[in-house]
């Protein structure tokens, strides 16, 4: 059998046998919305939404607009989000001088202008504000006190100051917070670092529902949704994308309900069921996830980070991804390269206040922990990889054929070609 799976913005392939192979777990298509039809149904959208009033009657005389964007770590259809939006908002009267957008950034690192045009377009760019969100800049933020769960809520000062907030982005599996989207823009988007820190602690990323696909239960989800409801009115416009990245939905209206409604659609095409234990699970990073190895953590995980894992202790995770742009953007990288795996559990557990990826870093060490990690990529990574200690390579097929080695039986392997748009589940539990 020749399988193939995405690896920067283009595909490789590795043969295997029939007989060794439990499933490909291939994310269903969904009905695809396509062309100019996709700014009409958000236009379309922005005029009936789930649980509020319609973006028309939320706009008041001279209202000034926060609209909150994807960076460029998402596949979001930004452009073809933001022109029915500012169409809509244009006809209300409303100067562009009015609106700001803000680059939900997290603590991710800034971009520049090129990378800036390349979400919104030039004619964006140059006729509306559009900058990145500062989340160590403690004189753009807001203290709002703290949350129920003990979050400091430090917000941006202007998305906090405006009179309506328009958050965008896409609904995808996420390995904490259940799914994207939502009050996501918010926390983490526009938060400060120790509002980002605190929410992905170690406690909350610990936690048996902070995984794929639960909601329910879910501290990291709740306490996000509580914070988005502390700052006035947010009209959410979220795309559901299947994995070719095509929107097959758009939802927008209330926060949580509307986003709800979004994961129903998503879990349609999304949840996969799988009938037995893999020894070995190979996945795949379509562009732009694989754009750097924090964010190629999405395929990693896909396989652990859910109610059941799918992959027998000590097994083998083979995961493809060009990490273009290296390893990250902060600590990621310095820390297992120079700090010893048990002592840096031990730090993240005592919840040490060094590693702003450090919930990154836990995701990655449950997986180093409880089995064998390999990455397939450039060969311009292979010092970084071996830096961190982990096991490198150039080849899929020598990988696969040399892991494969190592186990007996037939029936032994699941294939996620899109590991980031899946969500497992084990003997095929709802």
């Amino acid at each position: 059998m020749n399988i193939k799976i995405p690896y920067n913005k283009k595909y490789i392939n590795f043969n295997i046998l029939d007989e060794q192979i439990i499933g490909i777990l291939n994310p269903r298509e969904g009905k695809v919305i396509k062309g100019k039809s996709l700014q009409n149904i958000i236009e379309n959208a922005i005029q009936n939404p789930i649980g509020m009033m319609p973006l028309d009657d939320l706009i008041k005389n001279k209202s000034k607009i926060v609209i909150i964007i994807d960076d460029n770590t998402r596949p979001t259809p930004t452009k073809n989000i933001l022109k029915p939006l500012l169409n809509n908002i244009k006809r209300k009267g409303i100067p562009s001088n009015n609106i700001d957008i803000i680059l939900a950034l997290g603590v991710h690192k800034k971009l520049n202008k090129e990378e800036i045009i390349g979400i919104v377009g030039e004619e964006i760019y140059y006729n509306y504000r559009v900058e990145n969100h500062d989340a160590f800049d403690e004189k753009k933020l807001i203290d709002l006190g703290k949350s129920t769960f003990g979050t400091p809520i430090k917000l941006n000062k202007k998305v906090y100051e405006a009179d309506l907030r328009i958050l965008t982005g896409i609904i995808k599996p996420h390995n904490i917070a259940g799914y994207t989207g939502g009050g996501k823009s918010i926390l983490p988007g526009v938060s400060g670092v120790d509002t980002v820190l605190c929410n992905h602690s170690f406690k909350a990323t610990s936690n048996m529902n902070s995984r794929l696909g639960i909601i329910k239960g879910n501290p990291m989800r709740e306490d996000i949704e509580e914070v988005s409801k502390l700052i006035g009115p947010s009209f959410m416009v979220n795309v559901v994308l299947n994995y070719k990245e095509e929107v097959i939905r758009v939802v927008t209206g209330d926060v949580i309900k509307a986003h709800r409604k979004g994961v129903e659609v998503l879990n349609e095409v999304s949840k996969l069921n799988v009938l037995k234990l893999a020894d070995i699970c190979i996945c795949g990073t379509p562009d732009p996830i694989d754009i750097n190895f924090y964010q190629m953590l999405n395929s990693i995980s896909a396989p652990y980070r859910i109610k059941r894992p799918i992959i027998r202790q000590g097994g083998t995770i083979i995961v493809a991804g060009s990490a273009r742009e290296g390893i990250s953007d902060g600590d990621f990288y310095n820390v297992l390269k120079t700090v010893p795996r048990e002592e840096i559990r031990e730090m993240i557990e005592l919840e040490y206040d060094i590693y702003r990826e450090r919930a990154a870093l836990q995701i990655y060490l449950e997986g180093d922990n409880n089995y064998k990690i390999i990455v397939v990529s450039e060969k311009k990574n292979e010092k970084l990889f071996t830096d961190m200690k982990i096991k490198f390579s150039t080849n899929l097929q020598k990988t696969v054929d040399e892991v494969l080695k190592n186990y007996d039986s037939n029936e032994n392997v699941i294939v996620l070609p899109y590991a980031p748009y899946v969500i497992p589940n084990l003997d095929g539990e709802p």
